[in-house]
């Protein structure tokens, strides 16, 4: 009896050791740190290259490039600054590509460049490409007729930045 006893005792004593398992999971939770995060697009800022002064136009091409490059400067945000792709586009967005005095436009539509051998119409535009940092380099070509109109001439070429998802 005394064994069966004994054996009793070790019994209640293995389930009192299991039950408090129990109650204490539904005892309240202690204090709790609540950890988060975000994954940010990284952002661009462009500088327009220097503006191009053609002088006194000449019948045929001019050609002018700009003096200092545009640039492209990457805040990385999430990413790496080198790893970051972007556009930009570089067009006319209201003389529908023409130089114009006042309301004269010249005969033939600029021509833009990012490398200064192949040339798109103004308002067509060009597009430069990247990752990282970059630099937009910028030429212009005006071809003159015979026929222009005496006055001074311009357009404004618009450049637009994106990061590339």
């Amino acid at each position: 009896m005394k064994r069966i006893l004994t054996l009793g005792i070790v019994l209640v004593l293995m389930a009192a050791l299991v039950i408090p398992g129990g109650v204490v999971a539904g005892a309240p939770a202690g204090p709790t740190t609540e950890v988060t995060g975000s994954i940010v697009e990284a952002e661009i800022t462009v500088a327009a290259p220097s503006a191009i002064a053609f002088g006194n136009f000449v019948f045929g091409d001019n050609i002018g490039q700009s003096a200092t490059n545009g640039t492209v400067s990457v805040t990385p945000a999430s990413r790496n600054a080198t790893a970051v792709p972007w556009q930009v586009t570089a067009a006319d967005a209201t003389n529908g590509g023409f130089m114009k005095n006042g309301a004269t436009p010249l005969t033939n539509k600029l021509q833009i460049s990012k490398n200064g051998s192949t040339y798109a119409v103004a308002d067509t535009g060009i597009t430069y490409t990247g990752n990282g940092n970059g630099t937009l380099p910028f030429w212009a070509k005006q071809n003159i007729a015979g026929n222009e109109a005496v006055g001074a001439y311009t357009i404004t070429i618009t450049f637009t930045g994106q990061v590339v998802v």
